[in-house]
């Protein structure tokens, strides 16, 4: 049974711990708006929505754009259950000043999003499009995976990720993989499923024998998918920066505002101002 990319998408909400992140973001995005006085946002790439609802509970003009239809219901269920009133639009990436239709104070494009963009020629529209959002003097923040660190290094794993949800329990792994020049990273997203049902069966100790008989998995089940993400290793995001009219770029280790370890860091945050 092909389990549907609708699925896949609400999977992203189950491997993210949402309140911690939130609680561990949320004020260096606060910080940073009320520097730039920042009164309206476009989020892109916003995905299920999560930031884009918190920078609305404080009051901004918000914009979360995504081109998933399927990511898109998810994001507008958690507005509803968060009593959020958030404006959501279907979107990609070159598509962000149209739907915006003004200057914006910031544009936003977190969680591993930009990376999509699989080529130089795409970064350079999707940087372009940033630009042609924000006012002078806009700020941009970017948040995607340290590619110095995984190119270099050759990572091939992440952490792996273990939820009980109502569906079952579930763990996440993230392998990794690398073109031949090494400007681009291959993620295979694996889920290890096994279904609430079997999980919540109860069993004695004279039963056992014929459960492992019948099903000697346990019940668990395997999904996968790949994604081809576009190496942008620091310096060429900062060149492809300055080339697209940015100034005072910033990159950064955590939300904290540590100066980013190239090495060490798992991921990095770029923060630069529109010229």
């Amino acid at each position: 049974m092909s389990w549907g990319k609708h699925n896949e998408e609400r999977e992203y909400d189950e491997l993210v711990n949402w309140d911690a992140r939130l609680t561990r973001e949320g004020p260096f995005f606060r910080r940073l708006f009320d520097e730039h006085d920042v009164r309206s946002v476009a989020d892109v790439g916003a995905g299920s929505a999560r930031h884009s609802i918190m920078y609305r509970s404080w009051g901004l003009d918000v914009t979360a754009i995504d081109p998933s239809a399927d990511m898109l219901e998810l994001a507008r269920e958690n507005a509803e259950r968060l009593g959020s009133d958030v404006r959501i639009v279907e979107g990609g990436f070159g598509d962000v000043a149209r739907i915006v239709g003004g200057p914006v104070d910031a544009v936003t494009c977190t969680g591993n999003a930009l990376p999509h963009v699989r080529s130089l020629e795409g970064l350079r529209e999707a940087l372009g499009d940033f630009a042609a959002a924000l006012r002078p003097g806009g700020v941009l923040v970017l948040h995607y995976l340290n590619h110095d660190r995984l190119v270099t290094q050759r990572i091939r794993t992440m952490s792996p990720v273990f939820r009980e949800t109502p569906a079952g329990d579930k763990f996440f792994l993230r392998l990794l993989g690398y073109t031949p020049e090494g400007d681009g990273v291959l993620f295979d997203f694996v889920t290890l499923v096994r279904d609430a049902d079997v999980r919540e069966t109860p069993h004695t100790i004279e039963s056992w024998p014929k459960t492992l008989e019948d099903d000697p998995t346990g019940g668990w089940s395997l999904r996968s998918r790949r994604s081809l993400h576009f190496a942008m290793p620091l310096e060429l995001i900062k060149a492809e920066l300055e080339r697209a009219g940015f100034g005072d770029v910033q990159a950064l280790g955590d939300h904290a505002g540590r100066p980013l370890d190239v090495d060490t860091d798992e991921s990095m945050i770029v923060v630069a101002v529109r010229g």
